[in-house]
């Protein structure tokens, strides 16, 4: 039986109290780690992973804190101008908020931090979408996967037919009779051009995560990186 108007405005009405809840607690988070923590830094994905997100939230979940989520509702929590900052000159750090990213809260001493994002990255597939900086060419002969070096095994071969690879097999190789490139530096790649890197273990994308600037409790003074 189908749900009443009033029914259905009903549940309407709770899921947006329950934004609304979940934004302020937000929002509370926010400002207690800014009560509680000296540096304040702003980072920024690229070529985001969340897996690869939570491992670094789980490398400072001892030290810090890091918050990923709108732009808007962090420059409510610390304030958009010197009327409502939550402390001195800190609207200065909220009007850089701009674009996909999120904060850090610690005490960490500043090299440590620039330190450990300048060393941390995850090598991964590249999406359909993404832009190559290299030329992958495979060679002819038999084709082996790129991170091992172990042949490709030969239930590939209707897979890689189907992604437009011209194959064959013998004697349970996967066989090119010619050079092969599936992509050129500069290429945005296809779904197909992704999913046959993918198939071949070469890994193009790096998930890390840029410090851009900081703000320092201790001077309130917001500091480029």
């Amino acid at each position: 039986m189908p749900k009443s108007k009033r029914k259905k405005q009903q549940i309407l009405s709770e899921t947006r109290k329950k934004t609304r809840d979940v934004k302020a607690k937000t929002i509370d988070n926010i400002r207690e780690c800014l009560s509680k923590y000296t540096y304040i830094w702003r980072v920024k994905p690229e070529d985001m992973r969340n897996s690869y997100l939570q491992q670094i939230r789980a490398d400072w979940r001892d030290k810090g804190r890091i918050f990923f989520t709108k732009n808007r509702l962090i420059i409510r929590a610390l304030g958009s101008n010197e009327q409502d900052e939550q402390a001195l000159n800190l609207s200065k750090f909220s009007q850089e908020l701009v674009g996909n990213g999120g904060i850090l809260f610690t005490d960490e001493p500043v090299d440590n931090v620039s330190s450990y994002f300048s060393k941390t990255q995850f090598e991964d597939y590249a999406r359909a979408g993404a832009f190559v900086d290299k030329d992958i060419i495979i060679p002819a002969g038999k084709i082996k996967y790129h991170n091992t070096g172990e042949y490709v095994v030969n239930t590939q071969k209707p897979l890689l037919e189907k992604l437009g690879m011209p194959v064959r097999v013998e004697k349970d190789s996967v066989i090119l009779d010619q050079d092969y490139t599936i992509c050129k530096y500069g290429d945005q790649l296809t779904v197909e051009q992704a999913h046959m890197l993918k198939q071949l273990m070469f890994k193009l994308a790096i998930f890390r995560l840029n410090p851009t600037h900081y703000y320092d409790k201790t001077t309130n003074q917001v500091i480029e990186v």
